[in-house]
């Protein structure tokens, strides 16, 4: 432990947020307030607390929104602890309350000085001027690779007294993707790397990072208490940049992935040390080929998929029948496919390139291996509407799709949501280009409108995400759930799902927020 780091305390927080309920903040690509309480595990700042920690920092890992508390409270705890450095992760719909609460800590405690404040995330990635302009932040962390970058930081400040340093020795020893103020200029060390290696990276210290918070609440899991890995950073999908609307594009423009018996050893200390019982990998696309191929084998041979459940993301068009045999085999049980829309013109407009033709298919190969194995993969698909170039019709096209693929038992569930171009897409650059944007105040951007000019009215677009939740819910399928149960999870998760569900038709009601017009 370097001693010159001892008694320097760094806090990790999600500050208190004000909203129509709950905020999808941690770990999401897509933000949206839940009226029913969902809680991720957030991976990579979870990395950085517990890299932290391993250099000798004292880090504090603070949630304010898991447990609830108050803005006072907050407020409260940062005067008691009184911490060197404080962390955020931000998004666009939050963005602005976090520049108030980076203003209210930069006002003096009682015999300590302020807190230096740092930001992360994809916002201040695309945009990182714009947080010096509107807040008196000191740092902002571009790029995904911000658990390096923020122990990087800490290392430096940790040093000698960087006020008697030149800029450019400043510039040299931080490492690129850190902006920072100096003489009243906003600078910045240079554009951000992924060059990090993964495998290096601990294994992150659950207790320290409160993973219970996060163990139960999840409409993920089937199996409680569950949590989130990620073998990967991001999405090897990158055929022109990969999705025009993946948030996450501008800070993992690469791919790269961790050694397969790296991630095994992983999840074997979430099972023996932890008694996890469902593994999310939140990976943006979970690896394919020979990769998946010896992790499911992996799995298989330490008895893992006898143990756990694990859950992952995947891409249409990705995996062979004998793919997804291996995985009923190894013990895969939750599947989320971006289906986004029915429509091909969409689907070659968002650049996805997979076929809706063959969607239908791919998925009775999913239940074919369900049954050939005996398995349990459980498909979801993710819809968006609120296109600019779709009619209603088409939008109603989607709609009929998934309650198509429910009433033939080819998906168990799904997501629906507004499409919200986010900055540094290639879809904001779209909008700006040819008028889409009703407006670039970012409160907006939080799901509880449409922030596009469409050919809908934004009633309409509200009604039609609730349409697709509600497309599922016929006798049959409800019918085929409720014979389903076999034990008290089964039970638990069919109450949790269903209470999901009902949460979700409430985000989407008319006028469920302030910001509705």
């Amino acid at each position: 432990m370097n001693t010159k780091r001892c008694g320097v305390k760094v806090m990790i927080s999600y500050p208190p947020l004000k909203g129509p309920g709950c905020p999808l903040l941690s770990q999401n690509r897509q933000f949206q307030w839940f009226h029913n309480p969902t809680y991720i595990y957030p991976v990579v700042p979870a990395w950085a607390a517990t890299m932290l920690k391993n250099a000798g920092y004292e880090v504090i890992w603070n949630d304010c929104i898991a447990e609830n508390w108050d803005y006072k409270k907050f407020l409260d705890f940062v005067q008691k602890e009184k911490p060197d450095l404080i962390a955020f992760e931000t998004k666009t719909p939050v963005i602005k309350q976090h520049w108030q609460i980076i203003n209210d800590l930069k006002r003096p405690i009682t015999n300590h000085r302020s807190p230096i404040t740092v930001l992360f995330g994809d916002h201040v990635t695309a945009l990182p001027e714009e947080s010096f302009h509107n807040s008196q932040v000191d740092y902002v962390l571009t790029g995904g690779d911000y658990d390096f970058l923020l122990l990087n930081l800490c290392n430096f400040l940790a040093t000698d007294n960087p006020i008697t340093r030149s800029p450019d020795h400043l510039i040299t020893r931080l490492e690129p993707g850190i902006w920072y103020r100096e003489s009243g200029e906003i600078k910045n060390s240079g554009l951000f790397r992924l060059n990090h290696d993964l495998d290096s990276l601990p294994f992150i210290d659950r207790d320290l990072t409160k993973w219970k918070l996060y163990a139960y609440e999840n409409g993920n899991y089937k199996l409680t208490p569950g949590t989130y890995i990620m073998a990967g950073r991001d999405c090897w999908w990158r055929k022109d940049g990969g999705c025009t609307f993946c948030s996450w594009t501008a800070l993992y423009p690469t791919w790269r992935v961790r050694s397969v018996e790296n991630v095994l050893d992983e999840m074997g200390e979430l099972i023996e040390r932890y008694k996890i019982r469902e593994i999310m990998d939140d990976t943006g696309t979970f690896p394919a080929g020979e990769w998946l191929r010896e992790f499911c084998q992996g799995m298989i041979k330490r008895g893992y998929n006898e143990r756990i459940n694990f859950d992952c993301n995947l891409r249409f068009g990705a995996l062979t029948s004998k793919d997804y045999k291996l995985m009923a085999k190894a013990g895969f049980r939750f599947l989320l496919y971006g289906l986004e829309s029915a429509s091909q013109e969409t689907i070659n407009r968002l650049n996805k390139e997979i076929k809706i033709a063959a969607i239908e298919e791919e998925l009775r190969e999913v239940k074919r291996a369900n049954r050939e194995i005996k398995g349990h993969l459980e498909p979801h698909v993710t819809c968006m509407v609120g296109y600019p170039w779709e009619t209603k019709e088409e939008a109603e096209k989607t709609i009929q799709m998934t309650k198509d693929l429910f009433s033939k038992g080819l998906i168990d569930t799904l997501q629906a949501t507004i499409m919200i171009p986010y900055p540094g897409t290639a879809l904001f650059k779209e909008c700006r280009k040819n008028g889409w944007l009703k407006n670039e105040d970012w409160d907006g951007f939080d799901m509880s409108q449409p922030v596009m000019k469409t050919p809908l009215k934004d009633e309409e677009v509200m009604r039609l995400t609730q349409g697709i939740y509600k497309s599922f819910i016929t006798p049959r399928f409800l019918f085929r759930k409720i014979i389903s149960i076999r034990n008290i999870d089964g039970l638990k998760f069919f109450w949790r799902a269903g209470k999901a569900v009902l949460g979700h038709l409430r985000d989407f009601m008319k006028k469920q927020s302030k910001f509705l017009t």
